[in-house]
């Protein structure tokens, strides 16, 4: 299980990267899970402006990373992977349709306690909760689209972690 100072550790040296140091690492994951890149990046059918597709792309990246720190290796994710990841979360993206932010919030604590990455879904959801609502250079993802942003990178999350060996 990856650990929480290797998650702080790989999200801080994300953080200190200007936006031209992400690049080659945008094509490297091209390279390594090019499926995961295509699954970040089918945001079209989704009612994410331009800035939150950034930021759902950024968190990915980084989840990646993450991920990559895993004394197991990390396979290429194959379609069957993110398409069974995909199935397993739409009852969860289901129950967004009816839930408060509250039940949000505490499904995922649940959700988190037991998972493979602990850790790393723990980054996911303070990821996408915690981004600063008065910074003007830096808006966070829509309230009624965070949880839909989560389960998208949660579907990207569950096909690294049934990827490693």
């Amino acid at each position: 299980m990856i650990s929480e100072e290797t998650v702080t550790r790989t999200w801080q040296n994300m953080a200190m990267m200007s936006p031209a140091q992400v690049v080659p690492l945008i094509r490297r994951l091209e390279k390594e899970q090019p499926l995961i890149l295509g699954h970040l990046l089918f945001l079209d059918d989704f009612p994410f402006n331009a800035h939150e597709k950034e930021i759902i792309l950024y968190v990915g990246v980084v989840t990646w990373q993450i991920m990559r720190q895993s004394e197991r290796r990390l396979r290429k994710g194959s379609p069957k992977v993110l398409e069974k990841a995909e199935d397993a979360n739409y009852e969860f993206l289901e129950m967004l349709d009816s839930d408060t932010k509250a039940d949000f919030v505490s499904a995922c604590q649940r959700m988190i306690e037991g998972y493979p990455e602990e850790e790393v879904l723990r980054y996911v959801v303070e990821a996408i909760m915690d981004i600063e609502d008065d910074d003007p250079d830096d808006p966070p993802i829509r309230d009624e689209y965070r949880g839909l942003a989560f389960v998208h990178l949660k579907i990207a999350l569950d096909a690294l972690v049934a990827s490693l060996d």
